[in-house]
């Protein structure tokens, strides 16, 4: 047997090289045995999958955060091994079938599978990444901003802007215009005056606020953070450079403008106007609850108030942007949505919230872009807490992510899944419903996601979308810029779409009365 004194002395006699050698060598033979235990042997062995991606966590993150082709790569995995796949060594995506209700639903007297995030500082929560029962605190306080009331207050604001929206684009008949970005101009000038009672101003300037342009660069930032978070020495490097040269600075940068505005407010110094027509987000979460305690603290209206911005913004223009696109791929559909709004409406005034909600084919079309073009596609990730998916148990702490584009897809789900078809959102009653579509399995569209955590504000959007498409069609008609056809094929998700610009060309019908 060799003493420790041999050991020694055999490792004195070792060359650079040797000691290199050896140390590849012990680190392969590691890896080798990971591999081996994760693909064979860890408890989610079982799920059929890659086993590439069941073997290393770095396929997975850089498809689905570096080069932003996770959805796709989702669909097709899917297709091939059916509801439950296994993407990394602890991570499975659930289809929407079986996971809406048993992840993101809730069950009395169980655990909650809580949201799988990426933290950015200690204790610092908002509505996406608060625990339980301080989500349910925070969402109680926002509620009243959102209800039937408080909509009915808002509709004045959401006019106003999709007035001045309409007005220039009339001023930009016969150019060719960008109008991804006159729909980000108006969701987020609508949502800046509803949170803030101050909007961007980009529908008056024909230019985006720096701090929108920061949310811009969040999409890819926030995906990069994610995917820097699982290699933790270099997550804590990058996160200690200056924010203007980190890839990750924007969030530093957003939370910096809430924040600065949001102490306006507590402060006093920036409050709405006597003559305000609607109160804004900020006076919801600056109210005293019954028992006369702050029903939100400091910090946590700082760090909502973003997160209610960019959902109640960006996710409504590429709804819009993708209903654009998707009804000039598809005449037949587009002139139904334009009979039903020009032959109900005989003049733009009469076009309200409650008016367009009655718009049965509009609604169809909408539901079908969500469809076919969800805002998000992946909805973001929970963790197990130990418990039964399908009839089978699940370890605590396995991440759970369901893809909505690759279940919204799915031809078990959907006829025709690839294709626009609004008619298969009609009811029977309708003189277009469409009996081939009878069998849709509708109950696995939640584009608002599901559950206790589901999006707040999808009253707020559904009203907002109906109101700005109907308007829009009602006024122009319109033709696709060329070398468009690509536009929605050829994007990235980075938890929300980066999108290119998408030219048209509006001419304004000659009968359009306003």
């Amino acid at each position: 047997m060799l003493s420790t004194q041999h050991l020694a002395s055999w490792a004195h006699q070792l060359t650079l090289r040797d000691k290199v050698a050896i140390a590849a060598s012990t680190a392969l033979v590691y890896f080798a045995l990971q591999a081996i235990y994760r693909i064979w042997f860890h408890p989610l062995a079982k799920y059929p999958g890659p086993k590439l991606q069941a073997a290393w966590y770095l396929p997975h993150l850089y498809n689905n955060y570096i080069v932003g082709n996770g959805h796709f790569r989702a669909t097709r995995l899917h297709r091939k091994y059916g509801p439950i796949v296994r993407i990394g060594p602890n991570h499975l995506a659930v289809d929407g079938a079986i996971g809406w209700r048993e992840i993101y639903g809730h069950k009395t007297g169980k655990q909650e599978f809580n949201k799988f995030f990426t933290p950015t500082r200690d204790s610092e929560f908002n509505l996406i990444n608060a625990p339980k029962d301080t989500h349910r605190r925070i969402r109680r306080q926002l509620a009243h901003a959102f209800s039937d009331s408080a909509l009915a207050e808002q509709e004045t604001v959401v006019l106003q802007y999709v007035d001045l929206f309409i007005d220039r684009l009339t001023e930009r008949c016969g150019e060719s215009i960008n109008i991804v970005k006159w729909f980000n101009f108006t969701s987020f000038d609508i949502i800046g005056e509803l949170a803030y009672s101050e909007s961007f101003h980009s529908l008056e300037s024909n230019g985006y606020h720096p701090w929108v342009l920061s949310i811009f660069t969040l999409v890819k930032s926030s995906a990069l953070r994610t995917f820097l978070y699982n290699y933790r020495l270099l997550f804590h490097i990058v996160q200690s450079l200056p924010v203007s040269i980190s890839p990750i600075g924007a969030f530093t940068k957003i939370r910096s403008f809430a924040s600065e505005k949001a102490v306006d407010r507590l402060n006093g110094s920036e409050k709405p106007g006597p003559d305000q027509s609607h109160r804004d987000f900020m006076s919801y979460m600056l109210r005293d609850t019954r028992d006369g305690n702050r029903g939100m603290s400091d910090v946590e209206i700082v760090s909502t108030t973003p997160t209610l911005i960019i959902a109640g913004s960006e996710t409504t223009a590429t709804t819009l942007s993708g209903l654009v696109f998707n009804l000039k791929h598809n005449p037949e559909a587009h002139q139904l949505l334009l009979d039903e709004i020009r032959g109900t409406f005989s003049s733009e005034r009469e076009i309200s919230m409650k008016s367009a909600a009655n718009l049965q084919y509009l609604q169809a079309c909408i539901h079908e872009t969500l469809r076919i073009y969800p805002p998000v596609p992946e909805t973001p990730p929970r963790r197990s807490p130990g418990a039964q998916i399908n009839g089978e148990y699940i370890p605590s702490g396995t991440k759970l992510s369901i893809y909505q584009w690759a279940t919204y897809r799915n031809p078990e789900h959907f006829s025709d899944p690839d294709e626009f078809r609004p008619q298969r959102w009609l009811p029977a009653t309708h003189p277009l419903y469409d009996a081939r579509y009878k069998n849709d399995n509708k109950d696995v569209f939640k584009p608002f996601s599901f559950g206790t955590r589901d999006c707040i504000g999808k009253n707020l959007a559904m009203n907002e979308l109906r109101l700005i498409a109907s308007r829009l069609l009602h006024r122009f008609d319109y033709e696709l810029a060329p070398g468009q056809d690509d536009w929605m094929a050829s994007q990235r998700s980075y938890v929300l779409w980066e999108k290119g610009d998408l030219n048209i060309i509006l001419k304004k019908r000659q009968t359009a009365t306003a």
